[in-house]
């Protein structure tokens, strides 16, 4: 959807408005197209042939841009079942141009076009009020674990060496980044990625890739910016503190972060008595605009790795959504989830924001008003992984 309004255009971009779209963000976010622009640090959104402009809202005054927002699909899959995203990026407002309206304006207009779309959910990353307005909060779990060198050397030893070689790869690695692509699938939450753009889409941020191998095999991928591990799969979870050694020693910084995703309890609890420190927090900024469908996917998902069977029990929900009021009921009979929409009476009623910390967020004091066995259901693991994210 899309109006002229006094001259104003606010609407989706197009192709021709690529480079005026590019020095537009680019300056907003203080980027001087040299060292640093969206096309070096998302190769995988940014090029002319991607048409992120066609992939945006703009605001046109005259001629001129004044605002733009990112809008950009990724399907992931979760526990078998494919799920649409849309994840929201470069809002950028001219700092002559604020306090206007125009990122209200747009930012609703991208939510609505999700709902439109068929959108399951949508992510981004910012600040928590600023995009509470649009139906966004803080949810979804990762678990940050740092290691240094004393915590390497009593575990491990020193001097040591490496029954498997971690290097860093480029572009150029065919071989590495198909057994990287083919490993990723293997994992129970995914993004849906392109072989082709695998190095763009890894490498976002300025990321670098490392690749481990014993024996003429893959034993495993990393995904590290500075010191932080933003993605990490080996092919053998017994191996994951074998593998996490060597990648410290090769990226050679005498300090590591990993963060991990709650959908891989293994290696976390191969990891966690290594590290020095460790601390849970939300992932990243989510708003869910079909309850059923997601509620649903990461139930599965959750009965899939957790440790003990889920308990039996039927919570009815009636969730006023972004998109529409969804009352659902959740249920769990012998291990089997179910998510249907239902006319029974709700044993609890929220607004999206209160149903997306209830549901998602990793700490919501409210889910103690719950039913014992629903206070273990919860919180549903919702990812995305740094790759993948706008």
């Amino acid at each position: 959807m899309s109006e002229l309004d006094k001259n104003i255009y606010y609407g989706k971009g197009y192709a021709g408005l690529y480079d005026d779209y590019m020095d537009f963000i680019n300056y907003v976010f203080g980027f001087n197209g040299n060292s640093s622009d969206f096309k070096k640090l998302l190769p995988k959104l940014y090029r002319p042939e991607d048409d992120p402009a066609g992939n945006s809202y703009v605001a046109v005054d005259d001629g001129k841009l004044k605002a733009a927002v990112g809008a950009f699909d990724l399907d992931v899959s979760v526990a078998g079942e494919v799920l649409r995203t849309r994840g929201i990026g470069n809002v950028a407002v001219h700092p002559y141009a604020r306090s206007h309206g125009y990122m209200r304006k747009l930012m609703n207009e991208a939510v609505d076009d999700m709902i439109r779309d068929g959108i399951d959910f949508s992510t981004l990353g910012g600040r928590r009020q600023r995009y509470n307005y649009f139906s966004y909060d803080k949810a979804g779990e990762s678990l940050s674990l740092s290691f240094n060198s004393d915590n390497m050397r009593h575990t491990f030893g020193y001097p040591r060496t490496h029954a498997m070689a971690v290097r860093k790869i480029s572009n150029a690695d065919a071989t590495a980044l198909d057994h990287i692509f083919t490993l990723s699938k293997t994992l129970p939450f995914y993004g849906i990625r392109k072989r082709e753009r695998l190095y763009d889409i890894l490498t976002s941020w300025g990321a670098s890739v490392w690749y481990g191998v014993a024996d003429d095999v893959c034993t495993g991928y990393a995904v590290v910016n500075g010191e932080n591990v933003s993605e990490l799969v080996v092919a053998d979870e017994s191996r994951i503190a074998e593998f996490t050694v060597a990648l410290f020693d090769a990226v050679g910084r005498g300090k590591l972060t990993v963060n991990l995703p709650p959908f891989l309890p293994g290696y976390a609890e191969k990891l966690c008595r290594i590290c020095e420190w460790y601390s849970v927090s939300p992932e990243k900024s989510f708003s869910v605009l079909n309850y059923e469908r997601t509620v649903g996917a990461f139930m599965r998902l959750k009965a899939a790795i957790a440790g003990a069977p889920l308990p039996d029990g039927e919570l009815t929900l009636l969730i006023h959504g972004r998109a529409r009021d969804e009352n659902i009921t959740v249920s769990v009979k012998d291990g089997e989830t179910s998510v249907a929409r239902t006319d029974k009476a709700p044993d609890a009623e929220y607004d999206h924001l209160t149903a997306m910390n209830v549901l998602f967020a990793p700490l919501c004091p409210e889910r103690d008003r719950l039913p014992a066995f629903a206070r273990l259901w919860l919180p549903l693991p919702i990812y995305i992984y740094s790759a993948d994210a706008v």
